[in-house]
């Protein structure tokens, strides 16, 4: 799993937070020191906000706080950091 974060975000500092104390690896990328990074994940997400997660295995989901794409089962909305790690925690130990 990856996760897309900026410096000083606290939402992004929760959810880091939240899947170290479930034990859920993560591979944080942080687009504040890489903007080719952060231009390309807003460019192909369509959205501007963070953070955002996208899990490979067992299920392919993207999750983000808001997005111009269309809900899709890979492509999820989230509307609360607590709700995204339970989410996350689900998904992930299914």
């Amino acid at each position: 799993m990856v996760t897309f974060t900026v410096e000083g975000c606290g939402h992004c500092e929760t959810l880091k937070e939240g899947l170290r104390t479930l034990g859920i690896p993560f591979n944080d990328i942080n687009v504040s020191r890489n903007d080719k990074i952060g231009d390309m994940v807003e460019k192909t997400y369509k959205c501007y906000s963070y953070p955002m997660v996208v899990l490979k295995s067992p299920t392919q989901i993207t999750w983000l706080p808001e997005t111009e794409l269309l809900p899709s089962p890979s492509i999820k909305t989230y509307f609360s950091i607590y709700g995204l790690i339970d989410e996350i925690f689900n998904t992930y130990n299914k």
